[in-house]
C-alpha cells in the first residue's frame, strides 16, 4: 500500500507510471502501432488456417469459422488446423510474457527462461517420465515437464539466493544449472533404450505438429489461470524497476512480489514446454522486438503480442516453407534466433 511519495523520487515514480507519454499525436501513434501488431497477428493466424494440402480462400476460412461452410471444410479448419494455430498464438504469448518478466527482474537482456535453464529442467522431467513410467500419457509427460521446470527454477533461486533475482548472479546461476542438467540429460539419453531416446528427442525438438483439441484444452485453461495471476501482478514490476529501496519506501513487499512474478513466469514457460517441448529464443527475442516496434507503456503485453507473432510466423514456416517436409517449430525458432542475435551484434550501437 502506498502511503507517501518522497519528493526526491517523484520524477522516478512518474517515469514508472504506466501511462502513455506525450500528447494526442503520441497516443495516436501508440494506438496505430498496437493496431498494426494485432492486425499482422490476425493475418498470420488466418494464413495458418488457409494454407495446407487443401488450400482455402479467406472467405472459405471465414465461412468455416462462422459455421456456414460445408462439413469437410469445417473439419479441416476447426478440427485440424485451428488447434495448431491457437497453440502458436497462446504459447508464443506465454513465452513472450515470461521473457519480459525475467528480463525486467534480472535487469539483463539475456534473462529468458531458455537461457536460464528452465527448459532444460522440463526436458529432464520428461526423460525421467519416459524411463520410469511405462507408456506415459500426455498428463504424465506434462506433469513431469512442469515438475522438472519448477525444480530447475528452485535450484536457480537457491544458488542465487544471496544476491537475489536481480543482477547477473541469477542469470549465471541459471546458465550453470542448465549446463549441469544438460549433461545429465545427455547421460540419460545415452544410457536408455533406443525407443525412449527417440521419443525424448522428438519432444525435445519442440513441435506443434500433434496439437489436438483434447490436448490443447487443458493447456489453454492452465495458461489462462496463470495469465490472470500474471496480469494482476505485473503492474508492480514498474515499482520494482525503481529499485528495492524505493519500492520498499512505497510500501511494496518486494521479496514476495518478485517471487510471485518468478512463479508466474516459470508457470507460463513450464506449461508451454510441457505441451510443445522446449521452443527456444521466443522468450529471449520477443521482449527485444516489442521494445523496438511496439509502444513501451505495457511492456509485458507488448512482449506477449510479439511472442505470439514470432511463434505463429515460425510455425507457418515450419509447416509450409519446405512442404511436403515439415520441420519442428523449435528448429525454425533457433534458426531465426541465431540470425537475430547475429544482426543484433553487428548493428548494435557502440
Amino acid at each position: 500500500m502506498i502511503h507517501t511519495r518522497p519528493a526526491s523520487n517523484a520524477s522516478a515514480v512518474t517515469r514508472a507510471a504506466p501511462v502513455a507519454a506525450g500528447g494526442p499525436p503520441a497516443r495516436a501513434r501508440s494506438r496505430w502501432r498496437w493496431a498494426a501488431g494485432v492486425t499482422l497477428l490476425a493475418a498470420v493466424f488466418l494464413a495458418a488456417l488457409a494454407a495446407g494440402d487443401l488450400a482455402l480462400s479467406p472467405s472459405e476460412v471465414w465461412a468455416a469459422l462462422t459455421g456456414s461452410a460445408n462439413d469437410f471444410t469445417q473439419t479441416v479448419v476447426l478440427a485440424w488446423r485451428l488447434p495448431r494455430a491457437l497453440a502458436a498464438v497462446a504459447f508464443g504469448a506465454a513465452l513472450g510474457a515470461a521473457g519480459s518478466i525475467f528480463q525486467t527482474l534480472t535487469r539483463n537482456p539475456l534473462g529468458s527462461p531458455d537461457i536460464i535453464g528452465f527448459n532444460t529442467g522440463a526436458y529432464i522431467g520428461v526423460l525421467l517420465a519416459l524411463i520410469l513410467i511405462p507408456a506415459p500419457g500426455f498428463a504424465a509427460t506434462a506433469t513431469a515437464a512442469l515438475v522438472g521446470g519448477l525444480a530447475a527454477a528452485g535450484l536457480v533461486l537457491l544458488f542465487s539466493s544471496r544476491s537475489g533475482v536481480g543482477g547477473n548472479t541469477f542469470v549465471l546461476a541459471g546458465i550453470a544449472i542448465s549446463a549441469a542438467l544438460g549433461a545429465w540429460n545427455t547421460w540419460l539419453v545415452y544410457k536408455t533404450d533406443t525407443a525412449t531416446a527417440t521419443a525424448s528427442s522428438v519432444w525435445a525438438a519442440g513441435t506443434l505438429d500433434n496439437t489436438r483439441w483434447e490436448l490443447l484444452q487443458p493447456v489453454l485453461i492452465a495458461l489462462a489461470v496463470i495469465a490472470a495471476a500474471t496480469a494482476m501482478t505485473v503492474p508492480k514490476l514498474r515499482i520494482i524497476e525503481l529499485g528495492d529501496d524505493l519500492a520498499h519506501a512505497l510500501g511494496l513487499r518486494v521479496g514476495a512480489t518478485r517471487l510471485l512474478l518468478v512463479v508466474c513466469a516459470v508457470g507460463l514457460t513450464a506449461v508451454t514446454t510441457a505441451a510443445a517441448g522446449p521452443i527456444m529464443f521466443v522468450a529471449l527475442a520477443a521482449p527485444h522486438l516489442a521494445r523496438a516496434v511496439l509502444p513501451r507503456t505495457h511492456p509485458t503485453l507488448a512482449a506477449a503480442l510479439a511472442g505470439a507473432l514470432l511463434l505463429s510466423i515460425a510455425d507457418w514456416l515450419a509447416a509450409h516453407a519446405f512442404a511436403p517436409t515439415q520441420l519442428p517449430v523449435g528448429a525454425v525458432t533457433v534458426s531465426l534466433g541465431g540470425v537475430y542475435l547475429t544482426l543484433t551484434i553487428l548493428f548494435r550501437k557502440r
